[in-house]
């Protein structure tokens, strides 16, 4: 029984010394170890929740055009479901959902494939703009780009809070992949309607088509190619479980219209991560 005795108290300091020792190793790993850990922590979860609030800014004045909150929900581990409620009175812009009316339930569908997220929605939500709001798609562009990464200081107790910023070039390469990805979604669900079309019609109308959706492929290209844009994130992870609690965003764009004209943008997005499973 005295040996007993001896042995638990001994097991007691042991368990403190594993616990001290790791969070010594925590706090000695760099921002690109804690950033690395948390993208692969979120290969194992299952299900979980974001709620989202974004606003989009344009012009030299920075004008607001249209901001609104959001939430989403992953299950089983590649199917999420983004959806907004544009309330009465708002404004329609860019970042609603085109076709629907006010006060009713806008949703984006997606599907997971090698950790890339996939737009499977109607032809409506491709032109939306809401599936570009995702926070699991920013952080494997995040994962995906040449960034700079640093630790913020001020962090709330049992937290770590990164500050990343992504290379122009990479972030202006990853936006343009994701632009032209929905257009070719367009055009899929486009080939898809035309072929209901009697024969009669069908040749006109895709003749049609097929000339805007050029012409809208060379005029992004053309504002693309001119464009600057810098994008900043600040990721907030939970230290004990290494996933993230809250995902940032400011984008600012700049880039000549087809006219010539210098534009504007701002994108702020604030996404707060809950019930993982």
């Amino acid at each position: 029984m005295q040996k007993l005795y001896k042995i638990v108290p001994a097991l007691g300091w042991i368990l403190i010394a594993v616990m001290i020792s790791s969070c010594r190793m925590q706090d000695a790993k760099s921002p690109e170890e804690w950033f690395k850990d948390t993208w692969s922590g979120l290969a194992g979860v299952d299900t979980l929740t974001f709620h989202g609030k974004a606003a989009l800014w344009r012009g030299e004045n920075g004008e607001l055009e249209q901001n609104l909150s959001y939430t989403g929900q992953m299950d089983d581990h590649h199917q999420l479901t983004i959806r907004t409620v544009i309330a009465e009175g708002e404004q329609k812009g860019r970042l609603q959902t085109s076709g629907q009316r006010k006060d009713e339930v806008h949703e984006a569908k997606l599907q997971a494939l090698n950790r890339h997220w996939h737009i499977v929605s109607d032809p409506e939500t491709l032109g939306s703009g809401l599936a570009r709001l995702n926070p699991l798609e920013q952080l494997e562009q995040i994962q995906k780009a040449n960034k700079t990464i640093k630790m913020e200081s001020g962090a709330a107790r049992g937290t770590r809070v990164l500050r990343i910023e992504l290379d122009s070039k990479d972030a202006l390469h990853l936006m343009a992949a994701g632009l032209e990805e929905e257009m070719n979604q367009i055009r899929e669900k486009w080939d898809g309607e035309l072929a209901k079309l009697p024969s009669t019609k069908r040749g006109k109308v895709s003749s049609q088509a097929e000339q805007i959706y050029s012409y809208g492929k060379e005029q992004l290209a053309q504002m693309l190619n001119q464009a600057d844009i810098q994008a900043v994130y600040h990721l907030t992870i939970d230290r004990k479980t290494g996933l993230p609690l809250r995902l940032t965003s400011e984008s600012r764009l700049a880039y000549l219209s087809p006219q010539g004209a210098a534009q504007q943008e701002m994108l702020r997005t604030d996404n707060r991560f809950t019930n993982y499973k």
